[in-house]
């Protein structure tokens, strides 16, 4: 249990896909650390901190922190808790800028296979609420490219993913039309065109 509500406790670690070394940065209660003016109580989750890591060619680390809703903001500069050597911090720097592509590429990947979970479970709530808008072959249809998407999305193609996307987009047209539609009728059921 946090005994200062007012601080929030942050731990800086370094990692890299490829070169698997973890660096641990003494950065406790960033608050404190920081000289920050106390942010005022909130309630649980009310809080959004804003965290930006740096770290430059010297092996420090700049940290900044901000709380979103009152705009209070800190910086400090941390040095590793243990000595980095020159050529450690330059091997890392290194390592980094080699792996900045395949990490970019597995942050697409990422991205494209939660907005496939995502598209999916709408999808899936809203036929359990409206199944009966779609003909047997309409179902079927969006069925298969919904199997389609869920298999796709297992896989390592951020275009193959995407373009799925789109096919259960374009299948699922009409479906949310007809949601749509009936969205408005519920919404206008016994009002007067004057009442509008």
């Amino acid at each position: 249990m946090m005994t200062n509500p007012n601080a929030f406790p942050v731990f800086v670690c370094w990692a890299s896909s490829k070169v698997f070394d973890n660096i641990v940065w003494n950065v406790a209660f960033l608050p404190q650390r920081l000289g920050w003016q106390l942010v005022p109580p909130m309630t649980a989750g009310a809080a959004h901190i804003r965290v930006t890591f740096q770290v430059d060619a010297d092996g420090l680390l700049n940290v900044t922190a901000q709380e979103k809703s009152t705009g209070v903001q800190a910086e400090i500069q941390v040095k590793p808790s243990f000595g980095l050597a020159e050529e450690h911090i330059a091997e890392m720097l290194k390592a980094s800028m080699a792996n900045a592509k395949d990490d970019m590429q597995q942050r697409m990947l990422k991205e494209q296979q939660v907005e496939a979970a995502r598209v999916l479970e709408a999808l899936e709530a809203a036929l359990d609420e409206h199944r009966e808008l779609l003909s047997e072959e309409e179902f079927a249809q969006l069925r298969q490219s919904m199997d389609t998407l869920a298999e796709i999305s297992q896989g390592h193609s951020t275009d193959a993913i995407k373009a799925q996307i789109e096919v259960v987009d374009n299948a699922s047209q009409a479906f949310a039309a007809r949601r749509m539609d009936i969205s408005i009728q519920q919404a206008l059921a016994g009002k007067q065109v004057q009442d509008i």
